[in-house]
């Protein structure tokens, strides 16, 4: 075929680039998918957490039961009233050095024998006297020494789960450690937030529902307070001492019963003479970081709310807080 014949020759169609126009109209396209997708990712992203939360919750209480049933109490190496009356650790930390060691009580026959590694830490007694722990962080996962015996850990955490956690105690500033009045920065159970999970267990089974440990209650609040009186708590350094219901407020002790009791049982407006959901509570702070934040539940930011103890027991369930009850 000849050269100059027009099959022969190379043709291109012509391709106009994208206006300056369209260009913004694809941008504008993204950037409202982007906008619509967002939210709901933040939203599965939540609920995985609250999932993976829950899970550590459960799993826990399992493991507090277990524990129930072959030593014949809930975990806790130090007695529910001694460390309410002088809380030198928290309620979750007595439990763990309980299921996973790292401690010895002034009742084991060889407790004068642990010395290098082991601190001792004395609690104040109500009433008088004194209670003698000691531990050692480094032992925590080898299971507890109970009454002069080793038993394997009752309790062995995920990936994530289980650190120290910062702010603990912390009522006034921070110095930038985080960890400035958590002397012995005890290992903590951790939400998927990196907020620690409060346990409290029962002291005994009859009295007033919540209160101090010298009015003889069902729960007294004192284990938790490492948590709550903390001014930038956990990895999300969260203010509980002015947020938390907790805390603040007329009623912390009857807000604190609304949450833990049954609500088939009592008057619903008088939570201190109800009757507890279980033996024991663990709470997670949800994705807010707060434990039962004033602006949460009934709560606005525009009008917060600092008491629930009127309000009956199914307000608790408007909170983004995770709580599980164990034991009967």
């Amino acid at each position: 075929m000849h050269p100059s014949h027009p099959l022969s020759r190379s043709t291109r169609s012509a391709r106009p680039g994208f206006s300056v126009v369209e260009l913004l109209v694809v941008i504008g396209i993204i950037t409202l998918l982007v906008g619509l997708l967002l939210p709901a990712l933040g939203k599965a992203q939540q609920k995985a957490r609250a999932a993976a939360t829950l899970s550590t919750m459960q799993s826990f209480a399992q493991a507090c039961e277990t524990y129930k049933q072959q030593i014949g109490a809930y975990p806790g190496v130090v007695p529910e009233a001694v460390l309410a009356n002088d809380p030198k650790i928290s309620g979750t930390e007595n439990a763990v050095l309980a299921l996973m060691g790292g401690a010895v009580t002034q009742d084991d026959p060889d407790f004068a024998t642990f010395g290098t590694g082991w601190t001792t830490i004395n609690f104040n007694a109500p009433g008088g006297g004194t209670f003698s722990i000691k531990v050692n962080a480094t032992q925590i996962g080898q299971g507890p020494r109970i009454n002069g015996k080793q038993y394997p850990p009752f309790y062995s955490p995920k990936s994530g789960e289980f650190a120290p956690a910062p702010g603990q105690d912390l009522a006034t500033a921070v110095d930038g450690t985080g960890f400035e009045n958590d002397a012995y920065r005890l290992p903590d159970l951790l939400d998927a937030w990196g907020q620690p999970i409060m346990y409290v267990r029962a002291i005994r089974s009859s009295g007033p529902l919540v209160g101090p440990v010298t009015a003889s209650p069902q729960f007294a609040m004192g284990s938790m307070q490492p948590y709550i009186v903390s001014v930038a708590l956990g990895e999300l350094g969260k203010d509980q001492k002015t947020t938390s219901i907790l805390e603040t407020g007329n009623d912390p002790a009857g807000n604190f019963a609304q949450i833990i009791r049954h609500p088939a049982f009592g008057a619903a407006n008088q939570p201190l003479a109800g009757t507890a959901r279980g033996q024991f509570v663990l709470v997670s702070a949800g994705q807010d970081g707060v434990y039962f934040s004033r602006f949460d539940g009934p709560g606005t930011p525009v009008d917060p709310i600092d008491d629930i103890a009127s309000i009956g027991p199914k307000v608790a369930e408007s909170y983004n807080d995770l709580v599980i009850m164990g034991g009967s």
